[in-house]
């Protein structure tokens, strides 16, 4: 590594203000999905037309088959499953039970969250919007149908985070990466058994809020294992540099998908003319802006990682007494 890649001397999570600006960031891009996709007549018409087009290209026909729509609904309890397994182990063989309280408390908000936003947020359905299956209506639209954000999403995206906020910064790009995949792959399982698109992508946003309270205070209370010597290389550019890529092609695809299917006019027609473009840009749609999120997560957390030169101590201020050796482990995060 040339001298002029060397990072700096610098403390862990040191400018509290950006970190701040990350949540007001997600916040408003929670507002934004919120305003368009429940409150303007376009957003709830482009939601009914993925709708309208994965009900009569997977509802009706594969989803028919109660195995194939019992496997996609154990996505996110899976996910659940294995990061609960991963987070678990790695609290126990590295003993960051602090993290892993805080990590926790993340768990519960993100979710406690979501579930406070579903009982006040409701969807209303567009006059005059045309629906293939009378039903749709009492699936979709009815007013005790509080969908948004996703419960399962924010449960499967949450365990993903909790695990990231555990492991150390030299790991956390290959593992934010592997949990990130797995809670967009859970999303897109959660859009084909019958959520709106914008669902999944508000629980990301939520669990994301509070990935970043909780990641703030794990960097300020774990110090030790949150510093790395300005030799040590983490490989943020592998990590990163992936989730940047598969956001940014997953969120064109479904883009261009939309663009395929025949563009804004072939939205307010899906009812008698579904395509199937509308179902592959309702699948991806979660998906890019998740993998985005993740992305910008591991980037961000790599710049606010800690950094001391070799040999040199950790850059708190020191305590006015000596903590005893048989004590010294209730002192780590």
């Amino acid at each position: 590594m040339s001298d002029a890649h060397i990072p700096r001397p610098r403390t862990p999570a040191r400018r509290t203000w950006l970190w701040a600006a990350g949540v007001v960031v997600c916040a408003l891009a929670l507002l934004a999905v919120h305003e368009f996709f429940l409150r303007s007549t376009d957003g709830r018409w482009l939601e009914q037309a993925l709708l309208e087009s994965r009900y009569t290209s997977i509802t009706v026909g594969p989803m028919q088959e109660s195995t194939l729509f019992d496997m996609l609904s154990s996505v996110p309890l899976a996910v659940l499953a294995l990061a609960g397994l991963i987070f678990v182990i790695t609290v126990l063989v590295r003993r960051r039970f602090a993290a892993a309280g805080i990590a926790l408390v993340t768990f519960l908000g993100a979710n406690v969250t979501t579930q406070a936003m579903k009982a006040l947020l409701v969807r209303h359905e567009p006059e005059g919007m045309p629906m293939s299956n009378a039903a749709m209506h009492e699936w979709w639209w009815a007013p005790d149908v509080t969908s948004f954000p996703s419960g399962h999403a924010t449960l499967a995206a949450g365990a993903a985070v909790a695990v990231f906020l555990v492991v150390g910064p030299r790991q956390r790009p290959i593992v934010g990466l592997f949990t990130g995949l797995l809670a967009v792959v859970s999303g897109a399982a959660i859009f084909l058994t019958g959520h709106f698109a914008s669902d999944i992508i508000a629980a990301y946003l939520v669990v994301a809020i509070w990935g970043l309270l909780g990641g703030w205070l794990v960097m300020r209370l774990g110090e030790s294992w949150n510093t790395l010597t300005t030799e040590q290389h983490t490989p943020v550019g592998a990590g990163a540099g992936m989730a940047w890529f598969l956001g940014i092609i997953l969120t064109g695809a479904a883009l261009l998908a939309l663009v395929f299917a025949g563009g804004w006019d072939a939205v307010r027609q899906a009812a008698e003319d579904p395509s199937g473009w509308h179902w592959v840009a309702g699948t991806l749609l979660p998906v890019g802006p998740g993998m985005l999120l993740c992305g910008a997560g591991i980037s961000f957390f790599d710049a606010e990682t800690g950094r001391r030169g070799p040999g040199e101590p950790l850059r708190t201020t020191q305590q006015g007494y000596q903590v005893p050796p048989q004590f010294g482990h209730l002192y780590e995060a």
